[in-house]
């Protein structure tokens, strides 16, 4: 229901979203990008159920990394912790055939330079492509960016390549695009 895409390059990265809103029978747009910031070098962006998002933007606050600490290691005992425990008390969090708690969200990080993505069981991965993508176009998105790597050297056009790849095959896709430099 949305498409994120990232690209870590030269110590930055390049993030965008696209502004679909809605399910597979209704298309509307939301009105802002589907990521926030959170500290210096730290955008939040999400993909699925609006009310996760909602409440890590607006209830959550994360100390700042210590120096020297290892980013996975941050987000895996800071950042994911207090997203699960939030979700946990505000009713967001769904019990799976386990009793295991899960959520509709998925988190794409940009943090110091680096890409992870918070998966719905709250485990942190970071991918060895040096990019990623959630949400229902992100198929699309990871094909467009993975072909256009030896061909495009802007990475602001491969990001914005990569949403329009996804618009165009996915219907849960759609401008306008939004793209930020973390």
């Amino acid at each position: 229901m949305t498409c994120v895409v990232a690209l870590e390059h030269s110590g930055v990265v390049y993030l965008g979203s696209d502004s679909f809103l809605g399910d597979a029978f209704i298309r509307d747009q939301i009105s802002r990008p589907k990521f926030f910031q959170k500290g210096d070098r730290f955008v939040v962006a999400f993909a699925g159920g609006l009310r996760g998002a909602q409440i890590v933007e607006h209830g959550l606050k994360f100390r700042k990394m210590k120096k020297n600490e290892d980013e996975e290691a941050f987000l895996v005992t800071e950042v994911s912790k207090k997203i699960q425990a939030a979700f946990s008390k505000a009713g967001a969090n769904i019990k799976d055939e386990g009793s295991v708690d899960t959520h509709d969200a998925d988190f794409l990080i940009a943090l110091n330079g680096k890409i992870f993505i918070i998966q719905d069981d709250y485990s942190v991965i970071r991918s060895r492509h040096g990019f990623a993508s959630i949400g229902a176009g992100q198929d699309f998105a990871l094909g467009a960016l993975a072909s256009l790597e030896k061909y495009v050297t802007d990475p602001r056009m491969k990001i914005e390549l990569a949403l329009k790849a996804a618009a165009d095959l996915s219907p849960q896709v759609c401008g306008p695009f939004h793209i930020v430099e973390v």
